[in-house]
């Protein structure tokens, strides 16, 4: 650490703080005690300076853990990254950044959104004894026709597709049953 005037060289400060040096020497000559601060160098010997994620520890424009939390929470609720971006107190640059190219915040997002749609599932699969009874209830004979056939055609397109799920997994059950008999077979 290295207060500024105290004899730091000025090819050892980011350009920002060397401009910032010279301007408040030339325009604020009676305030130089009052603007002098710590700062960090910002290169290590002759190579510059890590990117936060690739030290051990955070450094400048890191992000912490609660930051990145309500970014997560953020783009769950909002309907645009922009949006999401400016309810954290990010910028969508940021976000987008971090959605392509930050491994740990992409696994975060991916979780979080999981155990949405695990909750949505779930929240489903109790209301689905009311939605069968709602069904067979527009189906009875004192409901005109054309709500009875939507409620009849509903019936049949579920049945239909839980049909077919069913046999698909059985398939696939099937087939990773053959696989790993052949795998047993080759291994003899």
């Amino acid at each position: 650490m290295t207060a500024l005037g105290a004899g730091t060289p000025p090819q050892r400060l980011t350009p920002a703080i060397q401009a910032e040096t010279v301007a408040g020497d030339d325009r604020h000559h009676h305030m130089k005690k009052q603007t002098r601060r710590t700062i960090t160098e910002n290169t290590v010997g002759d190579r510059p300076q890590e990117s936060a994620d690739v030290r051990d520890c955070e450094g400048h424009g890191a992000k912490s853990a609660a930051v990145r939390e309500r970014a997560v929470l953020a783009l769950l609720s909002e309907r645009t990254i922009v949006k999401a971006a400016t309810k954290c107190g990010l910028s969508d640059k940021t976000l987008r950044r971090w959605m392509a190219d930050d491994k740990d915040f992409k696994h975060d997002l991916a979780e979080a959104r999981r155990l949405v749609y695990d909750e949505g599932i779930s929240r489903m699969q109790a209301l689905m004894p009311l939605a069968i009874e709602t069904l067979a209830g527009l189906m009875r004979g004192n409901v005109p026709p054309n709500v009875r056939l939507g409620a009849a055609r509903t019936v049949v397109e579920l049945g239909t597709h839980q049909h077919d799920a069913d046999t698909i997994l059985r398939r696939l059950e099937e087939i990773e049953t053959h696989q790993r008999q052949q795998e047993a077979a080759g291994k003899r």
